[in-house]
């Protein structure tokens, strides 16, 4: 008996390491695919799609200093672009779950969409004619409306819900939950900041071959997220299943 609680009591431990290092890795994938996308957009177009609150600051200087062109312009149609995907994914999120969809499954479908616009912009990049101005700001609007998708994709990691698009959350997470003594929650949330700086580090080197190329791996670094969460989800399940009642139960 006394073994037997003893190797359950290593499994649940074993389970918990697996666990807490999927749960990072999502959030670091998520993290690092928009900060590799907000590169593009910044050095390509001058405008950011995944951080809005540098496109509200563009705009409202543009607004008081009676600026009408570029970049007030893209930044506008970032910010237009942004907010209309996550209405419509908010949207439909709430149609597929009443219609008996889960969480997990929309969070799949949500992330598998957003791989397919960076793909689409990747390949109108790669062509080469995205230098006129009206496709240019399509390739901005297909861009912050992958990272509108992402936004409503909550992840969920050890009980701390991580927003992998917008950092400043996380950021003010990470701090809050270090001085609060919860060092693993801690690391959860710090791996959105970690994993954007690290993506757009990685996003401004390949830059150096392709813009393309860098929405690409940031596509398929979405994809992998999608098998990684579901990893995760399974191990949160069997952690569940072996931890012990609590006193309340």
């Amino acid at each position: 008996m006394v073994a037997t609680v003893g190797s359950m009591t290593t499994d649940l431990h074993r389970l918990y390491r697996q666990r807490f290092i999927f749960g990072v890795s999502l959030v670091l994938l998520l993290a690092a695919a928009s900060g590799g996308i907000d590169v593009v957009a910044y050095l390509r177009y001058d405008v950011f799609v995944a951080n809005q609150t540098g496109n509200l600051i563009i705009i409202a200087l543009g607004v008081t200093q009676g600026q009408q062109s570029d970049p007030v312009l893209p930044s506008v149609v970032s910010l237009a672009a942004f907010m209309l995907a996550v209405l419509i994914t908010a949207r439909i999120r709430r149609v597929l779950i009443k219609r008996g969809s889960t969480e997990q499954r929309v969070r799949q479908q949500a992330l598998m969409s957003e791989a397919v616009l960076l793909v689409f912009a990747a390949l109108i990049i790669v062509a080469g004619v995205d230098s006129n101005s009206d496709v240019r700001y399509g390739v901005i609007a297909l861009l912050a409306a992958s990272q509108g998708i992402q936004a409503v994709v909550l992840v969920r990691v050890l009980g701390v819900a991580v927003q992998t698009v917008a950092i400043n959350g996380p950021l003010v997470s990470t701090l809050n939950l270090a001085a609060e003594g919860r060092r693993w929650r801690a690391i959860v949330a710090g791996a959105a900041p970690v994993g954007y700086a690290v993506g757009a580090g990685g996003g401004a080197l390949l830059q150096i071959v392709s813009s393309g190329l860098t929405l690409v791996v940031s596509a398929i670094m979405g994809i992998a997220a999608v098998f990684v969460g579901q990893r995760y989800r399974e191990l949160d399940e069997r952690v569940t299943a072996l931890e012990p009642p609590t006193a309340g139960g």
